[in-house]
């Protein structure tokens, strides 16, 4: 069997100790030119190629970077960490993923247990940061234990939280929040315009921020005159609240969806339980890539999330870069109206 060649062979053959071998692979100035280029023959001659963690050994630098997402089969998540790994790799860096599942489960104490054990697993690996998306951080009333496992991550890795608003008691946590009110308001006064009087708003939970932003900007535009059902952000969950307006009833002429997914369950319900001669008008808070394919195209809210993941690896470079590490921002392009057919 052959022997896996290792950063302590090769300070062995080139006579000289590990920290400088670390040294010489991190492009470490700090090396005298004869043994930097002893150290490369040897490196050379047994042609070995350094891994992330080698490399980290001495400097602690990994080039990795822990993502910490609530649920990946979420459009929204993985349109946006594929766009993230395009920009970290144009700068050196992998994303290490974690999916916490805690969207889909019941049980806040089963979800509690297994974020906080993605943060003390992080914490016992060497990653450059920590960058988190979705998960029990986007709740309105965030648990005690939760936040001092996260304040024990920040004090030790650069943390960045994509999404919500700034948590003052998080002081060594950088916040990204997404805009919520100015699309949420567009497709609303959109409705409006098109001339839906009966408006129903469907999806969403009601323990979370994200919600509470678009349903609040919903009920403000349509004057508090129409129902909102939050029941959660997946397909399954607009076909049930189309069930719901049927078993009990309620007369609606639209229904606002809190995200394409959910859109989809509604035109689903619509179509299984009032039929194809069902005048409905059905619309989206958000945008998700494959609405293009869906029947019919949804009128939707494009957020950019593009966008959105420039400015978060420019964020999370600047901290690792140590330049302006104490920046939150929001994020607040202008979002795109999508014309569907679906109204």
């Amino acid at each position: 069997m052959t022997k896996n060649i290792t950063i302590k062979d090769i300070a062995k053959y080139a006579a000289t100790s590990i920290s400088t071998v670390s040294r010489v692979l991190n492009n470490d100035p700090n090396v005298a030119n004869s043994t930097r280029e002893r150290i490369k023959a040897v490196i050379k001659e047994m042609n070995y190629t350094p891994s992330m963690l080698a490399r980290g050994m001495i400097s602690k630098k990994t080039n990795m970077i822990a993502v910490v997402v609530s649920d990946i089969t979420n459009p929204y998540f993985n349109q946006f960490i594929a766009f993230l790994e395009q920009q970290f790799l144009e700068h050196g860096y992998t994303l290490s993923l974690f999916d916490t599942q805690s969207a889909n489960k019941k049980d806040s104490k089963k979800a509690l247990k297994i974020e906080i054990d993605i943060f003390n697993q992080i914490q016992k690996n060497n990653y450059d940061a920590v960058l988190i998306l979705g998960g029990l951080i986007d709740k309105l009333e965030v648990n005690e234990d939760y936040l001092d496992t996260l304040k024990s991550v920040a004090e030790r890795t650069p943390v960045v939280v994509v999404g919500r608003k700034k948590m003052d008691m998080l002081k060594n946590v950088i916040f990204i929040q997404r805009d919520q009110t100015i699309s949420t308001n567009l497709i609303t006064k959109h409705l409006v315009k098109e001339n839906y009087k009966k408006i129903v708003f469907i999806g969403g939970t009601k323990t979370d921020w994200i919600t509470k932003d678009r349903v609040n900007t919903f009920v403000k535009v349509t004057s508090d005159k129409n129902v909102v059902l939050n029941n959660n952000f997946y397909a399954k969950n607009g076909y049930e609240g189309v069930s719901y307006l049927v078993d009990n009833s309620i007369d609606f002429d639209a229904v606002l969806a809190i995200n394409d997914q959910v859109a989809q369950g509604v035109l689903r319900g619509i179509l299984d339980m009032l039929g194809t001669d069902a005048r409905k008008g059905v619309a989206s808070c958000e945008y998700f890539t494959d609405n293009e394919y869906n029947t019919p195209r949804i009128t939707s809210v494009d957020h950019n999330i593009e966008q959105l993941s420039k400015n978060t690896t420019s964020v999370l470079m600047n901290l690792l870069n140590q330049s302006d590490s104490k920046n939150d921002m929001v994020h607040n392009v202008t979002p795109k109206l999508i014309l569907g057919e679906s109204l």
